[in-house]
């Protein structure tokens, strides 16, 4: 291939068969890699059509993917079915790209769907979550710092009527009508059980004349609403813009009104407006450290003396975000929350290295949102800063908390063991609310365990949730992971927790979260 220098031929060739250079009516104009077997004998310098070797559909997905391309993004995996003009065809995973230095030229690299790890039942998520999720790092991918992609693209979403169920048939049939007029094949979901979302060219003549909801209800005979908004007009290349979007989006997936689609037909502009405004608020309280540090106690039960703190944060919240829940959460829907979590952690070591020039510190255990474990760049970050502080592992201790649930709990036990080696203390918050169960305990090797305040505040009058507490404590016992009970809010919380063997205790009864450091758990009245 003799405009690619040969570490991109090796670079190509780690994940891919076959390289093809072509050029903008993608005509193949140099090929390597597994010719023969895949493409046929002769398919370089113009004489094959890369488009007259796909299927139809593979054809759609390659023309609408190659108008996004920038030279400066790549696009993919997109599976598509590739072979011989007029001859059998196989699944290959395609990734295309523009160099800065080519802009006459597609590159395509043509992998075996395994060597990418997609396979026929892993091609996609099954999960409503987990299609939601992997929708909204393609849209974020494919927006970021593309003003091209801006320029061209619709976002549309749809709902159903409110009152009517879709059954799983029909959810598939709207999903895969929708991927068909979509960026690239891949950039359309189901959002919730009654609601969609579709990326799509505003250039393709096609998708510019169908009504996706009439021509829906035609083959389905569900009724379905639709708003569609224009991302040249909301400016999503700009970063806080699609943070805006996707936030949005997110609470169109949440809503249970049914006026969700309507709001986005009115007032699209002043909706992605004003959550950009409350981006921008977060920023700034991350620019100016707007946020303090509080600590609760955590007590040994029947030492009765204080173990180590929790550092909760308080912010100076701004006009438009009522509590500080909603702050955590709202940092967690627009992806921000990763770069908070550093700035705690990053806070809680000054705090540490503060008091031991004093004379003494604590311990601190720290939250870390099981969304900003989920980044590989958070975590390169965060290794290599626990690694700059070896020496406080005595010191610094790590909760995983997540308030929505973790996607790849594999990927999370790794953050875990790397963490631990490094010789830090990891806890799990909120065992048994909301996602984090046994499967969490199965694929996170922790060292303790905090037990969920609504198990531990009834637990007195109520023997099931009794029950529960028992089977947790014991669990852990045989794991050899210690156990935090939460919500202690009066001294028969405490006496029950310490009966059932529960190792440390935390809340109001020993002491509220305060910016100074008590020495002596305090006992509420």
């Amino acid at each position: 291939m003799s405009k690619v220098p040969g570490r991109f031929l090796g670079y190509a060739f780690c994940v891919g068969d076959v390289l093809l250079e072509l050029d903008l009516e993608f005509n193949i104009q140099n090929a390597d890699g597994a010719i023969k077997n895949t493409l046929g004998a002769a398919v370089g310098g113009g004489k094959t059509n890369f488009l007259n070797l796909l299927t139809d559909k593979g054809r759609g997905i390659i023309e609408s993917a190659a108008k996004m391309l920038t030279g400066a993004n790549r696009l993919g995996p997109f599976t598509v079915s590739i072979g011989k003009e007029d001859g059998k065809k196989e699944d290959f995973a395609v990734f295309i790209a523009k160099l800065p230095t080519a802009n006459d030229r597609i590159y395509a690299v043509l992998s075996k769907p395994y060597r990418v790890g997609v396979s026929k039942s892993k091609q996609a998520p099954v999960k409503v979550e987990d299609k939601k999720q992997q929708f909204f790092e393609r849209l974020e991918g494919l927006f970021e710092g593309n003003p091209d992609a801006a320029e061209n693209m619709l976002v549309t979403v749809l709902e159903a009527s409110s009152g009517q169920g879709i059954d799983p048939d029909k959810q598939k049939v709207i999903e895969e009508y929708l991927k068909s007029f979509s960026v690239g094949g891949s950039h359309a979901t189901m959002l919730a059980d009654d609601k969609f979302a579709v990326v799509h060219d505003k250039t393709n003549e096609k998708a510019q004349k169908v009504d996706f909801a009439a021509q829906l209800k035609k083959v389905t005979g569900v009724e379905l609403t639709s708003a569609t908004i224009d991302a040249a007009e909301s400016n999503l290349s700009e970063e806080d813009n699609l943070k805006a979007l996707v936030f949005s989006l997110q609470s169109f997936a949440r809503d249970t009104s049914g006026g969700a689609v309507a709001d986005i037909k009115k007032n699209c502009s002043t909706l992605i407006g004003e959550t950009t405004e409350r981006v921008k608020a977060f920023r700034k309280v991350l620019e100016d450290g707007a946020f303090s540090l509080v600590f609760q106690p955590i007590v040994h039960l029947k030492k009765n003396t204080v173990h180590h703190f929790e550092a909760l944060t308080r912010f100076e919240l701004p006009p438009m975000i009522k509590s500080q829940w909603e702050m955590i959460r709202f940092a967690e829907d627009v992806g921000l929350i990763d770069e908070f979590d550093y700035a705690v952690v990053t806070r809680a070591i000054r705090k540490i290295r503060e008091l031991l020039k004093k004379g003494g510190a604590p311990g601190i255990a720290v939250n870390l949102s099981g969304r900003s474990l989920s980044s590989s760049e958070f975590m390169l970050e965060l290794v290599s800063l626990l690694r700059g502080n070896k020496d406080l592992k005595q010191y610094l201790s790590l909760e995983i908390t997540e308030s929505a649930k973790i996607h790849d709990l594999d990927a999370l036990g790794a953050c875990v063991r790397e963490m631990r080696d490094i010789g830090f203390k990891v806890y799990l918050d909120d065992f048994g609310a909301g996602a984090a169960g046994f499967q969490y305990l199965k694929k996170l090797r922790v060292d303790a365990l905090k037990i969920d305040g609504d198990y531990i505040r009834d637990a007195i009058h109520n023997k099931e949730d009794r029950a529960y507490l028992r089977s947790m404590v014991m669990l852990c016992r045989d794991l050899g992971i210690v156990t935090v009970g939460e919500w202690v809010e009066t001294e028969e919380h405490a006496k029950l927790l310490r009966e059932m063997g529960v190792d440390y205790g935390q809340g109001y009864f020993f002491g509220k979260p305060s910016p100074n450091f008590l020495t002596e758990p305090m006992k509420a009245g």
